[in-house]
């Protein structure tokens, strides 16, 4: 008899185990499928930023009226990718502005940043003349000397052909866009960017 009763008790026992086996992997399935979807949901793709590590050609020769300069600027482009997906980009120029003037210009090499992961990519910029207005140097020589002088870097690229757009731009209907910074030539660190995608105009 007693032998009777304990085999009955062994039964429901055995079954809250299994329940509660079963309810613990459906609620892993269900966390799993949450991580899932949000991990591989599109995004607004990577994050960059510049550095600017040298400056050279802001003081204009000579004295008195209009002055060319010859701007040289070295950077340092960063991309950081926060998505479970490698991301590549083309066509890739920088431009250097004060203002609304061009300071300088360089094309370079194309890139991809692989999943969760960051790179680093120098360039040169310059330009052999630029013409400044006198209310223009004026404002430039106080800026410098003041150590309030900034700069805009704007990284123009494109999505390579066959990059679904999707996965980064869910309504872009061009694959161009622009990563705008402002920078100072004593700050040291690296600029962060506000990426804005161009839209095709029909």
């Amino acid at each position: 008899m007693v032998l009777g009763a304990s085999d009955g008790a062994e039964a429901p026992t055995t079954r809250t185990r299994d329940a509660c086996i079963m309810l613990g992997l459906m609620a892993l399935t269900i966390v799993f499928f949450v991580y899932e979807g949000y991990s591989f949901s599109p995004s607004d793709g990577p994050s960059f930023s510049v550095k600017l590590t040298a400056v050279d050609g802001l003081v204009p020769r000579g004295g008195g009226g209009p002055a060319v300069i010859h701007p040289a600027f070295d950077l340092t482009l960063r991309a950081h990718n926060g998505q479970s997906a490698k991301t590549c980009r083309e066509n890739v120029t920088i431009t250097v502005l004060y203002g609304n003037k061009v300071l300088g210009w360089a094309r370079v090499p194309d890139f991809c940043v692989d999943e969760w992961a960051s790179m680093e990519m120098s360039a040169v910029v310059s330009n052999a003349d630029v013409l400044l207005t006198d209310d223009l140097r004026r404002r430039l020589d106080s800026e410098l000397l003041a150590g309030a002088l900034e700069l805009d870097v704007e990284t123009r690229m494109w999505f390579p052909e066959g990059q679904p757009l999707f996965w980064e731009c869910r309504d872009c209907s061009s694959r161009e866009c622009l990563a705008v910074c402002r920078v100072n030539p004593g700050q040291g660190g690296y600029a962060p960017c506000q990426t804005r995608r161009l839209y095709a105009t029909h």
